[in-house]
């Protein structure tokens, strides 16, 4: 079965993103993985993806910056982003939707690492 599609995941807590990452791979998407905004802005310089899917807080580059910076790059402004989070803040809602975000996701465990 081909690919649906490269998805760009993005997070600093390994353990939730090999989580999404074996069951995106599973439903047939190829999926690139980076620890933190910077490391995918720098993958995407080389790659192209047709999604983007991020956490939040981040070390070097939060989601929402993250979203911004690849927002100003032509080639990669219509790609649709998804945020994910595991606090389901209000705040942070508000902000997804005015980047215009295509979805906001609230996962219903916390990390060791938080």
């Amino acid at each position: 079965m081909p690919p649906q599609g490269t998805i760009l995941l993005v997070d600093d807590d390994q353990p939730i993103r090999s989580t999404f990452a074996v069951s995106l791979r599973a439903k047939g998407f190829a999926v690139a993985e980076c620890n933190d905004g910077l490391e995918a802005l720098t993958w995407l310089q080389q790659n192209r993806a047709d999604y983007l899917i991020t956490g939040i807080k981040m070390p070097n580059l939060d989601g929402f910056e993250l979203i911004e910076k690849i927002k100003q790059e032509p080639q990669h402004a219509r790609m649709p982003f998804f945020v994910f989070s595991h606090r389901g803040d209000e705040t942070d809602r508000k902000r997804a939707e005015e980047l215009g975000v295509a979805g906001f996701f609230v996962y219903g465990f916390v990390s060791p690492n938080d």
